[in-house]
């Protein structure tokens, strides 16, 4: 046990566990305590992110939810996401009712701004990520989510004009030099260990346009980066305007980097084009198709941690 388990041991002692020892006995229950956390933590994250199979739990009740799988275009189950009419959304918990049985939405989609999307969007294709370990034959508590403020849909990008084969990217990046006297910034940065959002938009040969937005943390103490992505595309050629442009799909989806993975991700950046550095397990949380290409907007509003950052790539790309 090394000096760095130490110190952080150091300041738990206050809290009055453990006091059956002294010194660095004590301090080595609390290290003991720390390690098992994070082995718990990353199985829970590899279990929330495992492709669906048939024998996980949420698929052992009768009648199974495996026919509401979503289909890719081939015909072939994508086993991430769930067609969302084929559940029942209990208010706006994260709690979903399939007949007598009762199911989580994996809670890095807040459950509240479904209520939105159902709202606007209603006949359009949608598909969410259902935990696939948790099943209840009766209704389990919910837990408490952060309030979304819903905007008024923007206006914004006024024509897609990004030549075949061209790319545009961003990066805003978070920390006590960049935002020194903005308290909501440095929360963003010290408490939730947000590290930057990074952008970047392409059109391949074919006039396909593309964008991806990834916000990603800081390397945590489970050696963890955690990316919360945004991913879209559509066939409008450049110079169609935002108001007429449609997506063919939008993800939204989250990005676990372990270890050696996660150390080169925070050296790498989606603005600058490729990142070589693999997820070591991603998922899916949501699927919509045929949407606003504003509507980007809104979803990574709901979607995204920072404030500061949002505002910063808005303000960027939108106002200027």
């Amino acid at each position: 046990m090394g000096a760095t388990e130490i110190n952080r041991a150091s300041a738990y002692l206050s809290i009055g566990y453990f006091k059956a020892y002294q010194g660095i006995k004590r301090e080595t229950c609390f290290v003991i305590c720390f390690e098992l956390t994070e082995q718990v933590i990353k199985l829970e994250y590899r279990q929330r992110c495992e492709t669906y199979h048939s024998g996980q739990p949420i698929f052992q009740a009768e009648p199974s939810l495996a026919d509401h799988i979503r289909r890719k275009d081939s015909g072939n189950y994508d086993n991430e996401l769930i067609d969302i009419t084929a559940i029942q959304q209990i208010g706006d918990t994260e709690i979903a009712k399939y007949r007598d049985h009762y199911f989580l939405i994996d809670y890095c989609l807040n459950p509240s701004a479904l209520g939105w999307v159902k709202a606007n969007f209603p006949d359009h294709p949608l598909f969410i990520r259902l935990k696939p370990h948790k099943v209840f034959d009766k209704q389990p508590p919910g837990r408490l989510f952060e309030s979304i403020l819903m905007p008024a849909n923007p206006n914004w990008w006024k024509n897609l004009n990004i030549h075949n084969r061209d790319k545009e990217g961003a990066a805003y990046q978070l920390g006590e030099d960049e935002y020194p006297d903005n308290p909501q910034a440095l929360w963003e940065y010290k408490i939730k260990n947000i590290n930057r959002l990074e952008v970047i938009a392409k059109r391949d040969n074919n006039g396909n346009l593309s964008m991806m937005l990834e916000e990603l943390t800081g390397m945590d103490h489970n050696n963890m980066v955690f990316g919360r992505c945004i991913h879209l595309d559509t066939d409008d050629k450049q110079g169609t305007s935002a108001e007429d442009a449609v997506l063919n799909h939008l993800d939204l989806a989250i990005n676990v980097y372990e270890d050696d993975n996660g150390k080169k991700r925070l050296t790498e950046n989606l603005a600058h084009g490729q990142v070589t550095s693999n997820a070591s397990y991603r998922t899916h949380l949501l699927r919509i198709e045929n949407v606003p290409f504003k509507s980007l907007v809104v979803f990574a509003l709901l979607f995204f941690k920072s404030q500061t950052l949002f505002q910063e790539w808005f303000e960027d790309q939108f106002t200027k």
